[in-house]
């Protein structure tokens, strides 16, 4: 009888250590699984680059392909000496023309004549004027009618703004000083004042930007219902800082024209102000998240983007990896 308490009591024993021993298979399975996908990811981290991920090129350590012929060969940097000239010929007709002459010799100072046979040695300029900004004073009068009563002054020219003293021309100046160029307020103040000699102060350059913006308002507005409407839409976003702020350049490009929306964030809510809500174009753009809730007629994944994902599943540590980013490749070839 205790002979058989003892094997009951073995036997019990034997099912929990077997039992334990199974689990403890299973996390070491687990365990081997999630090694296995870190390691994946650390190769991946390691050997990413510019051909095989979306980041810029400018993140890419700087070593030189083992093979010389597939070294970049593109042109140098900078200015380019010994090709045909643009401006060599001319601008066309000159504004000005200034005859140079001379009555005496430069070198023992005897009277010299010009020579009727020889042709004249004509070299146009470019050149600022002496006073490039001018300064207009309109006087306008009252008037009034006797037919209706009606009384007012006449309307300023095209470009004048009421009670502002800069004009358009400058103020679209000053605007791509700052869009454009990039220049600080300090900056453009100094550029308006000692370049165009035109005194002005950073509050009157804050009007200016502000009638820049609201000039090409309409503009800007045209386009983006042109970019809503069907058709073949490429987008895609960037962030982009401001005084120190990040904020995301939105764009979206047509065969004729390109879109730019700045937005605070990188949500699918600023992809459907882009797009508009119910859009029924075909939207290519990358995998990013913030797209697929988009509405569209149809929608295509960015080709380079897929050929970097490939390139990267080609140096995979699986197998199977491998050989479906060769076969998605035939397919796509």
């Amino acid at each position: 009888m205790l002979l058989v308490e003892w094997l009951v009591k073995l036997e019990q024993q034997l099912s929990v250590k077997q039992r334990l021993i199974e689990e403890q298979q299973q996390q070491i399975e687990a365990q081997q699984k999630q090694i296995e996908q870190l390691k994946e990811e650390l190769h991946k981290l390691k050997n990413r680059s510019s051909k095989n991920s979306s980041v810029p090129p400018s993140s890419d350590q700087l070593k030189k392909p083992s093979d010389k012929s597939k070294r970049s060969k593109g042109n140098k940097r900078g200015p380019k000496y010994d090709h045909p000239g643009k401006t060599r010929n001319g601008f066309g007709q000159p504004d000005q023309v200034e005859k140079l002459e001379m009555e005496n010799c430069p070198v023992c100072g005897a009277d010299v004549e010009p020579v009727e046979e020889a042709p004249e040695k004509v070299q146009q300029v470019a050149e600022l004027v002496a006073q490039p900004v001018e300064i207009w004073e309109y006087r306008r009068p009252l008037y009034e009618c006797p037919n209706c009563g009606w009384s007012g002054y006449s309307p300023l020219p095209w470009g004048i703004l009421e009670g502002f003293s800069y004009g358009g021309r400058l103020c679209s100046v000053v605007g791509w000083l700052g869009y454009g160029g990039n220049l600080t307020w300090r900056k453009q103040e100094y550029f308006i004042e000692h370049v165009l000699g035109v005194p002005i102060s950073q509050g009157s350059l804050a009007k200016m930007q502000k009638w820049f913006q609201e000039s090409l308002e309409p503009s800007y507005q045209h386009w983006l219902s042109y970019i809503q409407q069907p058709g073949v839409r490429c987008v895609d976003e960037t962030t982009y800082c401001i005084e120190g702020i990040k904020y995301w350049l939105w764009v979206a490009t047509s065969e004729q024209i390109c879109v730019l929306m700045l937005a605070p964030t990188r949500s699918s809510a600023e992809l459907e102000k882009l797009l508009g809500t119910n859009f029924e174009g075909i939207l290519s753009s990358d995998c990013f998240s913030a797209y697929n809730p988009q509405n569209a007629g149809a929608k295509q994944k960015c080709l380079a983007h897929l050929e970097r994902d490939l390139e990267a599943l080609q140096t995979s540590r699986f197998e199977g990896n491998r050989e479906c980013a060769r076969q998605v490749k035939e397919k796509m070839s």
